[in-house]
């Protein structure tokens, strides 16, 4: 009875083995949806937008626990596309899970709503909504010149209107912003009187920022935009100085401080020197004199008491006619720098002009005698532009 039993006890467990074995992979391969999750992700800015084409970049963040096969954006005009709407696969996908696409065929000057999507073997996952506008078709009309001049707060362009036929022209004008494609909805600088060929000046700016600047013009045939430029503002001067009264009475003191007030204001407003000056009254200087040390000497004359002289001092105590890097740039008559002569051209409008000068002084501009300080804010800024420009060509300031 025994030897009978142990066979068939044997079989038994033979069988619940093989069952309970089968069991496990009818649950797996039937349900492989148990453990799975929808993906995660999202969507990056749009890149390289243009007048009908932009790039998007999605990530995967999780795939869920099951295969990702497909990848893409999905795109439209009405905000929160999905899947039904137009889609555009993935055409480069990483590793990292990181994916590309490149959207084509797209209408100009058009706000368009896009969200990455991946789908698992769950469902479709949307990324985060973005928004991008493409770009106006550029007009051949309009364009801003090659030489852009930049202050701390202020930008000055050329900007140039070609030969447009019969086109009626209501207003022409720039549009600018920290964002790319600007358009006249953002900030606007229009004028009524239509020129050909004007310069615009764009102030309240911030330090060194981009801005995208586009030209633009209002027709009997509506809106039409130039080619955008980028620029950004230079870094704020910070040029300081102290003073040493020195038998001066209260009115010359307040003339002194007043006049070195409102020059180291253009300093640090259109250039980025950073120097501290000592500035002394002398009675027995006979105008003003300083040194590449920082020390300037203002004497007892009120003409001579003014900003114009103030901006002339503080040029040599940045290296005007006081540093070997002056006199190196500086011979035969004229700077043989190429950026200062470059400012001077355009915001004179003379492409001959440069910059000359001697072993102490330049000019135009240099404000080297009390009669040239005609207390204007255009003399001012070119006198601190021109020293922006030598500092750019290699002048030091320290």
């Amino acid at each position: 009875m025994r030897k009978g039993i142990y066979p068939s006890l044997f079989l038994l467990l033979l069988v619940c083995s093989c069952s309970t074995e089968q069991a496990s992979e009818v649950v797996t391969e039937e349900n492989p949806k148990a453990l799975a999750e929808i993906a995660t992700l999202k969507t990056n800015e749009a890149q390289d937008v243009s007048s009908s084409q932009a790039i998007i970049w999605g990530v995967i963040e999780s795939n869920g626990g099951s295969s990702v096969y497909e990848r893409g954006v999905c795109y439209g005009k009405i905000a929160n596309p999905t899947h039904e709407d137009t889609i555009k696969k993935a055409s480069v996908t990483k590793a990292s899970g990181e994916f590309k696409v490149d959207l084509s065929d797209l209408e100009e000057g058009t706000v368009y709503y896009a969200r990455a999507y991946v789908v698992n073997d769950i469902d479709i996952a949307y990324g985060n909504e973005i928004s991008f506008r493409t770009e106006e078709l550029a007009s051949q009309f309009l364009s801003i010149g090659e030489i852009k001049v930049a202050g701390a707060q202020d930008l000055f362009l050329d900007v140039e209107l070609k030969d447009h036929g019969d086109l009626a022209i209501q207003e022409i004008g720039l549009v600018y912003d920290t964002s790319k494609q600007p358009n006249i909805e953002d900030n606007k600088i229009s004028r009524d009187i239509v020129e050909n060929k004007f310069k615009q000046r764009i102030s309240n700016l911030t330090q060194q920022t981009i801005y995208y600047v586009k030209p633009y013009i209002l027709t009997d045939q509506g809106l039409m935009y130039g080619e955008q430029i980028s620029i950004s503002t230079i870094k704020k001067g910070n040029f300081t100085y102290s003073i040493n009264q020195n038998g001066a009475d209260l009115a010359t003191l307040n003339r002194i401080k007043e006049a070195f007030d409102l020059a180291t204001e253009y300093y640090n407003n259109f250039t980025s020197i950073e120097k501290h000056v000592t500035v002394n009254y002398s009675s027995d200087t006979p105008t003003a004199d300083a040194n590449f040390s920082g020390w300037i000497n203002v004497g007892s004359k009120p003409d001579y008491q003014r900003a114009g002289t103030a901006m002339h001092e503080m040029a040599h105590s940045v290296g005007v006619g006081t540093h070997a890097k002056y006199w190196e740039l500086m011979y035969d008559g004229f700077w043989h720098g190429d950026r200062a002569n470059e400012i001077l051209q355009m915001m004179t409008n003379d492409t001959n002009a440069v910059v000359k000068g001697d072993g102490l002084h330049f000019w135009p501009f240099g404000i080297n005698g009390s009669w040239e300080d005609d207390g204007s804010d255009f003399l001012y800024i070119m006198n601190a532009l021109i020293l922006q420009g030598m500092k750019a060509d290699g002048l030091p300031s320290n």
